[in-house]
């Protein structure tokens, strides 16, 4: 019998981790390029009209039954091909928009190409809704710098980064106390500010241009919102303020006895809206020894597009409560009558023989799979964490 050779965990040097991030960027990358690409060629048939040669009446119908793709997803794979792509009709990223990855570029679809400059690899999709949202706000009235970084800092979490401020002896040291993680997205009202090692971006939502800061200047926006010669500048700034503290968490309630291990039945829990009904709906993705196994398919996760804050209370029978806390599930298959979309909340409520148990646990949606073979129409996937 031959030896299998395991690979071993090992302490990674500096330059080791910089190569994995990298590798890890461009990998996520090539998916974005994808997406350009699929886009490009859909657009191609669709515009020549060769889906006739097999018969279909339109694009949406060839990607249906040929590809997998419902109308959504190929849409959306059309309209990152006419917003991302070089020239607007191409198969290649255009330069600005290389690692920032499939589920940003479909966020900024509705987003104005103006904004753009505000996006980066580290921002965030919850950023970028917050970006979007401050653009509808039209009765904002305009920000000034000094209110987005009095807002920035009001919380007393914020007063030991101010003193660091206070104290730096050099630009470097304002920067790692600021960015330590080499990026920072402030805002205020319709005015948002970038932060990154080599420069700093303001933009006014809804106005044309933006502004670049140096650091040297930025500091001069400092000194003038927070006095950084007084001992504790965010005292002076906020006045005396206990610090906040984790509010207590309360002890889980558990059930008098202990219940053997449920059978994994739709009769568990009470039914609401958007409660899939396994039995019924999804019977070959009961699950064995508490594992649902997804048939591989031709499937795209397609992110779709929401504002911010958006929460579901939802019920949960006990032994999918049980695997999504000690992080073996981490998905929900539900119908989507809600309209998930990535970013959500999901606040999960344990049942237990049609009641609550008093357990609870909040998940952020990050994927939602929808629209492909294998999967009931108007049910999802959500992936969770």
């Amino acid at each position: 019998m031959g030896e299998v050779r395991v690979e071993e965990y090992h302490q990674i040097t500096i330059q080791e981790y910089m190569d994995i991030k990298e590798d890890l960027r461009r990998r996520l990358n090539h998916l974005a390029e994808s997406f350009v690409a699929i886009g490009y060629r859909l657009k191609q048939i669709r515009d020549s009209e060769a889906y006739r040669q097999d018969g279909y009446e339109n694009i949406f119908e060839f990607a249906e039954k040929e590809l997998g793709l419902t109308k959504s997803p190929a849409s959306r794979f059309m309209a990152i091909n006419d917003r991302y792509s070089v020239g607007g009709n191409s198969m290649e990223l255009r330069p600005e928009f290389i690692g920032l990855g499939k589920s940003r570029l479909s966020e900024m679809l509705t987003m104005d190409p103006e904004d753009y400059v505000l996006v980066t690899d580290k921002t965030s999709i919850k950023e970028i809704r917050e970006l979007k949202h401050m653009e509808k706000d039209e009765s904002a009235e305009p920000t000034k710098l000094q209110e987005v970084l009095l807002k920035e800092y009001e919380s007393p979490r914020r007063r030991e980064e101010l003193q660091e401020i206070a104290k730096a002896k050099c630009i470097d040291d304002v920067k790692a106390a600021v960015i330590p993680e080499g990026y920072r997205l402030m805002k205020k009202g319709i005015l948002a500010i970038k932060f990154e090692e080599d420069k700093i971006t303001v933009r006014t939502m809804g106005t044309s241009g933006v502004q670049e800061l140096s650091w040297n200047e930025m500091l001069v926006e400092y000194s003038e919102t927070f006095d950084l010669n007084a001992e504790d500048p965010w005292e002076a700034a906020y006045g005396s303020q206990e610090e906040e503290t984790e509010p207590p968490q309360e002890k889980e309630k558990k059930p008098a006895k202990e219940e053997p291990m449920p059978v994994a039945t739709s009769q568990q829990e009470e039914q609401i809206p958007g409660q899939t009904e396994l039995e019924k709906d999804f019977p070959e993705y009961l699950p064995d020894d508490q594992r649902v196994e997804i048939p591989d398919t031709k499937r795209v996760e397609a992110p779709e597009i929401e504002e911010v804050g958006r929460r579901h209370k939802l019920k949960i029978a006990k032994m999918f409560f049980d695997a999504i806390a000690d992080g073996t599930k981490t998905f929900e298959l539900r119908k989507n009558d809600r309209n998930y979309m990535i970013g959500d909340i999901l606040e999960l409520r344990e049942m237990m023989d049609g009641s609550p148990t008093g357990r609870e646990l909040e998940k952020e949606v990050v994927y939602v799979l929808e629209g492909f073979r294998g999967l009931e129409e108007g049910y999802c996937i959500l992936g969770i964490q």
